[in-house]
C-alpha cells in the first residue's frame, strides 16, 4: 500500500439548510502523514471530514481526489483509494460482526461479488487487529457501544484504503481501547504509509499521535503544522477558551494541556502557613 493520493478542499463551503458552518475553507491532508483535526464542538471538524469522504455534499468550492472533483469521481474509484468512518454510523438490523466488516472488502470485488481469499486474509487481519475476532458470529446489535465502535472501525481496515478518514474513533472506548485504535492508526501510517485524517476530542492525545494539527474555530482553520509547533497557552485560549499551560509529555515529550481552573491557585487562607 502506497500513499500517492491526495486529498484537498479548496474554498469550501458547507452547511446544513440555511445554516452555514464552513466558508472559503481550504486544507491539505499531507500524504502519508496522520492529521488529527481538534476544535470546540460545532466549529466544524465533523461537518468537514464528511465532506472530504464524498458524504455531504458542498454549497460551494470543491473537494479533490487526486485533483479531480471528487464528486465527479465514481463510488467505486473513489472507495478503492478512501474510507471513511462518520461519527454516527448505522449497522443493518440483526447484520454479524464478520458480515459487516465484510461490508469493507466491496471496492475491491468484481461486478459479481465474488468472493476471494484475499477478501477472507483482510477481514480476519481487520477484525485481529481490533480485537473483535471473537465477536464474528456475534449479532451487531447485541454489542457494547466500545464493542460496536472496534467494529466499525475494523469494516474501516479491511476496505485497506491508502487514505483513511475517521471521525472521532476513540468514542464509547476506555482509555485502554483508545491507546490500541490510535496506536493501530499509528502502525497504519507508518508501515504502510496509509494518509489518515481523524478528528479527536482530546487535544493531549491528539498532540501525542498527530504527525499534523489542524486546529479549528467557529468552521475555519486557526492554524497547523505539527502539534510543537501548534499549541500553545494562547492558542489554547483563543481556539478553546480555556486558561492552561503548556509542559512536555512525560510520555512522548510532545505539547500537554495541563487546564488552569479559576481555583487552581491556593487562597492565603488554605495555605499551610495561614494556618
Amino acid at each position: 500500500m502506497s500513499s500517492q493520493h491526495t486529498l484537498q478542499a479548496r474554498d469550501l463551503g458547507l452547511g446544513y439548510g440555511e445554516r452555514e458552518i464552513v466558508s472559503g475553507l481550504d486544507v491539505d491532508l499531507p500524504p502519508g502523514r496522520l492529521t488529527v483535526i481538534v476544535g470546540p464542538n460545532a466549529c466544524g471538524k465533523s461537518t468537514l471530514l464528511r465532506a472530504m469522504g464524498r458524504l455531504l455534499t458542498p454549497t460551494a468550492g470543491t473537494v479533490l481526489l487526486d485533483g479531480k472533483d471528487i464528486h465527479r469521481t465514481s463510488t467505486r474509484e473513489v472507495a478503492a483509494c478512501l474510507g471513511m468512518l462518520p461519527q454516527t454510523p448505522v449497522a443493518p438490523d440483526s447484520i454479524t460482526v464478520a458480515d459487516l466488516v465484510g461490508r469493507g472488502r466491496y471496492p475491491h470485488q468484481g461486478w459479481f461479488r465474488r468472493w476471494t481469499a484475499a477478501d477472507s486474509e483482510g477481514v480476519a487481519a481487520a477484525m485481529l487487529a481490533t480485537d473483535v475476532l471473537d465477536l464474528a458470529d456475534r449479532s451487531v446489535d447485541e454489542l457494547s457501544g466500545g464493542q460496536r465502535q472496534r467494529v466499525w472501525i475494523a469494516m474501516a481496515l479491511a476496505q485497506q484504503t491508502d487514505i483513511l478518514l475517521l471521525d472521532e474513533p476513540t468514542t464509547y472506548l476506555d482509555i485502554s481501547h483508545q491507546l490500541d485504535v490510535l496506536d493501530l492508526l499509528t502502525d497504519l501510517n507508518r508501515e504502510r504509509g496509509v494518509t489518515l485524517a481523524v478528528v479527536l476530542h482530546d487535544l493531549n492525545l491528539a498532540c501525542r499521535y498527530a504527525d499534523h494539527l489542524i486546529a479549528m474555530k467557529a468552521g475555519r482553520v486557526i492554524v497547523e503544522g505539527t502539534p510543537s509547533e501548534v499549541v500553545t497557552e494562547s492558542l489554547v485560549q483563543e481556539v478553546f477558551g480555556l486558561r492552561s499551560t503548556v509542559i512536555a509529555d512525560p510520555a512522548s515529550g510532545t505539547p500537554m494541556v495541563v487546564p488552569l481552573g479559576r481555583h487552581h491557585v491556593p487562597s492565603s487562607s488554605s495555605s499551610p502557613s495561614a494556618r
